[in-house]
């Protein structure tokens, strides 16, 4: 491992919990500078970001190699599931969050605005805010923002409503009771780590505030992960977590695109 390391308890000396941020990267060095700049850009004193890359070749390495305070490590890998496992092994904080390098945080306040309100609710396991669409040059795509879902367990098992890019977790529900990616899924497994939070009883808040942004672009892997695939990863998440294939299937392929078609928040 490279970087700076981090303080060695999950609470600073001003009292703060230490956030970890694992990001996952595989020959990203296009668009992780702006994800580096948005977290150094926070507001929040107690951040550990951990960097996992799956041998990159494009400069990536060297990109990390320049980033002050980031704590990194390179090696081959299962895929992105995998990599954010290992940087929730390696993370020291008591909230963990994950990001990946091509979309970014809100700047100044996304992680200030989680933790205020895990601190504020202690029963609270996650918190989860929106997020809004940027282009690949990183500016604001027209139409409406998502809408904001407070947390239901059984339209979970319709649908991911829940966007991992803007969700924060306290660390004991993944480390102390084991609720870790299925590191062989490719597409899907956030859903599927979501759905097994929520089963497991872990409590979920919603927050009515922008958290991140998600860019769109060509070489994402929710463009260039074909429909068989999808239908074969979930299919697969339906049958482990009792959730229903044909309702996700309207709500991806039909209900959610005619919303965006029509200029209407999904």
């Amino acid at each position: 491992m490279v970087g700076l390391t981090p303080m060695d308890t999950t609470t600073t000396r001003a009292g703060l919990p230490l956030v970890s941020i694992v990001t996952p990267v595989l020959n990203g060095a296009r668009f992780l500078p702006d994800l580096l700049a948005s977290i150094r850009g926070q507001d929040y004193g107690a951040i550990e970001h951990v960097v996992v890359d799956g041998g990159s070749t494009d400069g990536t390495v060297e990109i990390l190699r320049a980033a002050p305070g980031v704590v990194w490590t390179t090696a081959s890998d299962r895929g992105m599931y995998d990599a954010i496992n290992e940087g929730f092994r390696r993370a020291r904080g008591e909230i963990l969050a994950y990001q990946n390098a091509d979309d970014r945080y809100v700047v100044p306040g996304a992680v200030s605005a989680a933790v205020s309100h895990l601190v504020r609710h202690p029963e609270v396991d996650a918190a989860y805010g929106r997020f809004r669409y940027m282009d690949e040059h990183g500016q604001p795509r027209p139409g409406p923002l998502p809408r904001s879902r407070p947390f239901d367990a059984r339209r979970l098992r319709r649908y991911n409503f829940v966007p991992p890019h803007s969700l924060f977790v306290r660390a004991r529900a993944v480390k102390d009771d084991g609720h870790w990616f299925d590191p062989t899924l490719q597409f899907a497994g956030d859903w599927d780590w979501v759905l097994g939070l929520a089963q497991a009883g872990q409590t979920f808040a919603s927050l009515d505030e922008v958290l991140s942004e998600f860019r769109v672009h060509r070489r994402s892997k929710t463009a260039t992960f074909g429909w068989p695939a999808k239908v074969r990863e979930w299919r697969r998440i339906c049958r482990r977590r009792g959730a229903s294939l044909p309702l996700l299937l309207w709500h991806e392929a039909f209900y959610i695109p005619a919303r965006r078609r029509l200029g209407l928040p999904a």
